[in-house]
């Protein structure tokens, strides 16, 4: 955990932020609209600070594992065998994500702008880009997700121009549908902020005491709120409830409604961005499945596993194909997959450290 594959607490910042923003933000206003309706985007500011409560509950767990990430700790809590099944486990889960990741990526991609592109090359060139810049270390990982970043600001510019079309009664009264809708939001908006859960893999790796660790991880969750949040509002007050429920990937549609003198298809370069933000995404997920892999078998060598990682993924986003296909296997995934594994263990991973005292003899950072 020295030498080149050490980051620093801002470097972390990026990386976090680029978990977490991925394939999901182009629907995600559509997905809380559904249950939300006009308040889609309280849903996603309580679902950024039901976030940050997960990030503090994380740091209570670094604090005892100062040294060790989510793959050692399991070990330290259960046991050799039964901590490298739970290690297995988180790296198939990591693996299940970059597999719906890829899967959503061809399927917007072909529907917006290669359709007669096959799917198994859109996949391919993904995947090569993925293990190319994942497979050499950490540290050039983050680097290529600064740089990556100028892709946010683009995102931000193009929507901000459509609230010069903004209508406020789209989103009033606040609060008419009640609580319950907005905590139902909150559930859809989940799988978009998914990616947190990294801080747990990441944070031995980072040039930094546990206080700094969380301050960075705090950062990053509340720009991706503040991202997302902006996202849904101006799509809540661009399109009217009705043609809500027709637009699958608002953003996308509130994009395609403008034109620009240089820029004639505005949509066209929007996709292009987001192409980014899917790919920071999947090489987040095969690295922390490579790591996990690596862990199981005993080795200090990545570079093979996020190979195999890589393919596992490419081979499950081929057998997913159509829309409705692709958003039932996600519901799923979302209520029995996401939270245990991303909320749930790490809970009880803290409770049984807790209980049972078991920590690391070292003090921490």
């Amino acid at each position: 955990m020295i030498g080149k594959k050490e980051i620093t607490q801002f470097q972390l910042i990026f990386l976090l932020i680029h978990s977490q923003v991925g394939v999901g933000v182009i629907t995600l206003p559509f997905d809380v609209f559904m249950e939300a309706k006009g308040d889609g985007w309280i849903s996603v500011l309580l679902t950024g600070a039901f976030i940050q409560i997960m990030i503090f509950l994380f740091g209570a767990l670094m604090v005892r594992f100062p040294t060790n990430n989510l793959y050692g700790i399991v070990q330290s809590l259960f046991g050799k065998w039964i901590g490298k099944l739970f290690v297995f486990l988180y790296s198939m889960y990591f693996i299940a994500i970059g597999g719906l990741i890829l899967a959503k990526f061809a399927y917007i991609l072909k529907a917006w702008m290669m359709p007669l592109t096959p799917k198994w090359l859109l996949l391919l060139l993904m995947v090569f880009t993925a293990v190319y810049i994942v497979k050499e270390n950490l540290q050039l990982m983050v680097r290529f997700f600064f740089l990556s970043t100028i892709v946010l600001i683009g995102f931000i510019g193009l929507t901000a121009y459509a609230l010069k079309d903004a209508n406020l009664t789209f989103i009033l009264p606040i609060g008419t549908n009640g609580v319950l809708p907005i905590i139902q939001g909150m559930e859809r908006g989940l799988y978009a902020f998914q990616g947190f859960e990294l801080l747990l893999i990441i944070y031995p790796f980072v040039q930094s005491k546990k206080k700094g660790v969380i301050k960075a991880a705090t950062m990053a969750n509340i720009f991706t709120t503040l991202f997302y949040s902006f996202l849904v509002l101006t799509s809540l007050l661009f399109f009217s409830p009705e043609e809500f429920k027709l637009v699958p990937e608002p953003v996308l549609y509130l994009i395609k409604a403008f034109s620009f003198r240089i820029i004639e298809r505005p949509d066209l370069l929007f996709t292009s961005m987001w192409i980014v933000l899917a790919a920071t995404a999947f090489m987040n997920t095969i690295y922390a499945s490579s790591l996990g892999l690596s862990t199981v078998m005993n080795s200090n060598k990545i570079r093979n596993y996020v190979i195999i990682a890589a393919c596992i993924c490419f081979l499950l986003a081929l057998t997913f194909h159509e829309t409705y296909e692709i958003a039932t296997i996600s519901r799923i995934y979302n209520n029995f997959v996401v939270f245990p594994f991303a909320l749930g263990l790490p809970i009880l991973f803290l409770l049984i450290s807790i209980i049972f005292n078991k920590k690391e003899l070292r003090n921490s950072g």
